[in-house]
């Protein structure tokens, strides 16, 4: 994705949206197909609402797993980079540190829709950067 709309601002929210696609390369990069929401504070959103986009990519430049967990009952497991690819993940949290990010997650098999857990994966980046080409509806929270 090229993305006619980069950011590397905090006015963003990934929450109530699924990653459905995990790319992993120099930059690691979360696909949400159904795109995510943009206050309508953001200086790329002129609306005057806040949007939801259409098919748009969070870049974590420069990025590395660092480790990640799934919590299902009372029974935590850890979780490597290479399972990610076989979950689906609907973003509850995603919280910037100064050198990476956090994602806060329920989690399911992509294969099975069993239903997986809680999800904890912590990431390291230099910078965090949103994409996408459109606005395409409000977004779930705008009244």
């Amino acid at each position: 994705m090229d993305g006619k709309y980069k950011t590397n601002e905090n006015n963003i929210t990934l929450h109530d949206h699924e990653i459905t696609e995990w790319i992993f390369g120099e930059d690691i990069t979360l696909v949400f197909e159904d795109g995510f929401d943009v206050f309508a504070d953001c200086a790329l959103n002129d609306t005057g609402r806040h949007k939801q986009t259409g098919k748009s990519e969070v870049i974590l430049k420069n990025g590395r797993f660092v480790s990640g967990f799934i919590s299902l009952g009372f029974v935590d497991r850890n979780v490597t980079r290479d399972e990610l690819r076989q979950l689906e993940l609907e973003v509850l949290d995603f919280k910037r540190l100064p050198r990476g990010v956090v994602l806060d997650c329920d989690a399911w098999n992509r294969d099975t829709r069993k239903d997986a857990g809680f999800c904890e994966i912590e990431f390291s980046c230099e910078d965090v950067l949103y994409c996408w080409d459109e606005f395409k509806n409000d977004a779930w929270f705008q009244k």
